[in-house]
């Protein structure tokens, strides 16, 4: 039987561990959004360029990163990178697995942005004597960003729940705390019920801020 009781009572005792949980976690998915963007952003334009084997390599990443578990990629680099000679701190090199992965999906989102822009806007940068690299950075890019930002906002929540795969690897992120509260006083279920009532706030929290900023976009567009 569930004890409904303890939730409230695992929440008030272990407050200062869980924050420290959901610290760590929006640390993560923070820098990871970060990150992860400039990374899809570079990998959707390669991805649009002619020399046909740099659309090669970038396609092969995306498609290895859509195409494999993301706790197999976490590992990877864990594991690793540390006999590649790689010595850095463990949550840094998560950060760089969760980057490497959220970068493939930014990129899919911002090429889709790109592609949906009409491309009488290329034309018109042409007829003034802008450049390929000037007319995407200056006109198509801001354009394709700024459609896309909902679709990156949802990522942000993605890798929020995400991140819970790194406790796996030691991170003391949320549910890493969870479980180790739950190792203590062996009430699972409560715990990762508080845990879970805990994401579920964050994710709210996060998608009613993105509907506030995609009525605001629409608004500036009016």
């Amino acid at each position: 039987m569930i004890q409904f009781e303890k939730i409230y009572t695992i929440f008030v005792s272990k407050f200062p561990s869980l924050v420290n949980g959901v610290v760590v976690t929006l640390r993560l998915a923070m820098w990871t959004v970060l990150f992860g963007t400039v990374l899809g952003i570079i990998i959707a334009v390669l991805r649009r360029m002619k020399f046909a084997p740099i659309r090669w390599v970038v396609s092969a990443y995306v498609a290895f990163i859509r195409g494999t578990p993301l706790l197999v990629q976490v590992l990877l680099f864990v594991y690793g990178l540390p006999q590649l000679g790689v010595r850095l701190p463990r949550e840094l090199i998560s950060i760089f697995a969760l980057v490497f992965n959220s970068g493939a999906y930014m990129a899919e989102i911002i090429r889709a942005g790109i592609q949906a822009i009409d491309r009488g806007q290329n034309e018109a940068a042409e007829s003034l004597g802008m450049t390929r690299v000037k007319t995407m950075i200056y006109i198509i890019l801001p354009q394709a960003v700024k459609t896309t930002l909902p679709a990156m906002g949802n990522e942000f929540i993605v890798i929020i729940k995400e991140s819970s795969i790194l406790y796996a690897v030691g991170i003391y992120e949320l549910t890493y705390q969870a479980n180790k509260i739950a190792s203590t006083n062996y009430l699972y279920i409560e715990t990762m019920l508080v845990a879970a009532l805990i994401y579920f706030v964050l994710t709210y929290v996060c998608s009613k801020l993105l509907s506030l900023l995609e009525r605001w976009m629409r608004r500036s567009e009016r």
